[in-house]
């Protein structure tokens, strides 16, 4: 039997469909009424669902310490031209904040007379900074190769004044 056959009698004289007052009806009305809310109640609890916990994107983003990492090393990398252009290639900095790395190189000269350049490599690991260092010192045509050992520059303090204390391994041992 339809439900609409159990709700409704036709009417005799109109031939329309009429609403019948039956013992069960209450409770067929009440049925439809959930069947019929349950289905936009799921519908709208996808759409609260997938408002309150979006899907993960597809593509990978990258966090927000990598990417306050590549602003500075692209701010370190954009001081590093300016000062380059500034002092016509006498001043150089290169900075690479993933890899924890920077390159200076101070210096210049007219390669017939005298030159010289400071070049250092820069690594920074467990709060301190490894530094190599290469001279290059050129005198009438003639140069001159220096390779400096590595010594290690870690932030220090002596009675409240503030400083760099420089290590410089004249020993080196490994065990």
């Amino acid at each position: 039997m339809s439900l609409v056959r159990l709700l409704t009698e036709v009417d005799s004289r109109s031939g329309h469909h009429v609403l019948v007052r039956r013992p069960g009806t209450a409770l067929a009305i009440g049925l439809c009424a959930i069947a019929a809310s349950s289905s936009t109640a799921l519908a709208d609890d996808k759409g609260l669902y997938e408002r309150l916990w979006p899907r993960i994107p597809d593509s990978q983003r990258l966090t927000l310490s990598e990417q306050i990492t590549d602003e500075l090393s692209e701010l370190g990398n954009t001081l590093g031209y300016h000062l380059d252009v500034l002092s016509h290639e006498m001043v150089a900095l290169r900075v690479d904040g993933r890899r924890r790395r920077a390159y200076v190189r101070v210096g210049g000269g007219d390669g017939e007379y005298l030159t010289f350049r400071l070049a250092s490599d820069v690594h920074f690991t467990d709060g301190l900074a490894r530094v190599t260092t290469r001279v290059d010192l050129g005198i009438a045509g003639r140069r001159l190769q220096l390779e400096l050992p590595e010594m290690e520059m870690v932030p220090a303090s002596y009675r409240g004044e503030r400083g760099v204390e420089i290590r410089l391994p004249l020993f080196r041992r490994t065990f």
